[in-house]
């Protein structure tokens, strides 16, 4: 497989207070170099891209497309892949063609591009849109699926790189749990250390394979260990979010996303657990933080179901010929503030956020709730 590029820049930069850029490869669909420069001209790059993404050197052919530029944040259609399908599916290795921007939902004063899958997911078309708003440290994104047929997992796939460690908040959640199988099962491929599977209320304390428990709120936890934990939303739940502090590696990241398409987290730890071509033991201290919908928190497989499951939550997104589905997700940071250890809360409302400490302390950022109809 020979590594090519077809990347837009998009940038918000001719704007006032935040300013986001990232690049955007149209072959494969990753966002990458996502940069928030500050009103102190500090920079922010909280999201990760493996080690052999860019090294126009390292070629491996017998793993697919998003392996190969492993970067940043990209959807997934159907998530983990299956059958002919690449994993995760041709939303993350198929080609992204530009769009015409159209006045559609965004207001007047956003940076908008838009594109579309050539290739088809279950019989459906697929359209991406980005929006950079004024001020607001984030970036909005909405996946639409038009007509298509059957019911697929999906996801998001952001990842970021924390080698000083990250403190880890969610929104309410039922349960977290580990799937049915270990990513890791094969010692002589690579090391999986929790128990699998395991279900306990809340988050925060899971049990390792030794019978050890584990605070998995504080990534990382241990060294040398490829894990997955899933949490559930409740079935009320309109939005939901997740917030990591990276205090030592200078950045807040928080994301948000429309829980009743999206009522999973799956975290993907991925500490140099892989020994094999081409993670070789040096993929470490990254954490995908994938906002998802799955048959996981209901029966332990990355799979989908057209049904709910009995937590009340959708399985995966079903598809049907007169039907249009569109899927919100937005994800920024800041530069954590002086003494912050944990986030206690994330207030959501139509025009700013407000990321509270467990000290008390908080700071609001302007945003655009419009994306989530509020």
């Amino acid at each position: 497989m020979t590594k090519t590029n077809c990347t837009d820049h998009i940038s918000n930069e001719a704007m006032t207070d935040a300013h986001v850029s990232f690049d955007f490869d149209r072959q494969g669909g990753m966002i990458r170099n996502f940069t928030i420069t500050s009103q102190t001209n500090t920079e922010i790059k909280p999201l990760h891209t493996a080690p052999w993404a860019l090294d126009p050197v390292e070629v491996f052919d017998d793993i697919s497309l998003v392996e190969q530029k492993l970067s940043g944040d990209f959807f997934c259609a159907p998530f983990g892949g299956g059958g002919d399908t690449p994993i995760h599916g041709h939303t993350a290795n198929g080609h992204w063609s530009p769009l015409p921007l159209t006045d559609d939902g965004a207001s007047d004063d956003a940076i908008s591009a838009a594109y579309q899958l050539r290739e088809k997911v279950n019989g459906a078309v697929v359209t991406k849109r980005f929006e950079l708003h004024p001020g607001d440290p984030l970036l909005y994104q909405s996946h639409q699926f038009q007509g298509g047929a059957g019911h697929l997992p999906i996801g998001h796939h952001a990842m970021i790189c924390v080698p000083g460690g990250a403190s880890l908040s969610f929104s309410d959640k039922q349960f977290a749990a580990t799937p049915a199988q270990a990513p890791e099962p094969d010692a002589s491929r690579g090391t999986s250390l929790l128990k699998y599977p395991q279900k306990t209320d809340g988050f925060g304390f899971l049990e390792k394979q030794s019978g050890e428990r584990v605070d998995i709120s504080n990534y990382p936890f241990a060294e040398n260990h490829e894990d997955l934990v899933i949490m559930a939303e409740p079935p009320s739940a309109r939005l939901g979010w997740t917030a990591a502090l990276a205090q030592r590696d200078g950045f807040l990241f928080f994301s948000i996303k429309d829980a009743t398409f999206l009522p999973e987290t799956l975290l993907w730890m991925s500490n140099g657990g892989r020994n094999y071509a081409p993670w070789l033991s040096r993929h470490r201290h990254v954490l995908g933080i994938e906002e998802v919908s799955t048959s996981c928190h209901s029966n332990g497989s990355l799979a989908s179901a057209a049904e709910r499951s009995p937590y009340g939550l959708p399985q995966g997104l079903t598809l049907s010929t007169d039907c249009v589905a569109t899927i919100n997700y937005a994800f920024g940071a800041i530069e954590p503030p002086s003494g912050w250890t944990k986030i206690s809360d994330v207030q959501i409302n139509a025009d700013h956020l407000v990321l509270e400490d467990v000290s008390g302390d908080s700071r609001s950022v302007t945003f655009h709730g419009a994306h989530f109809g509020l």
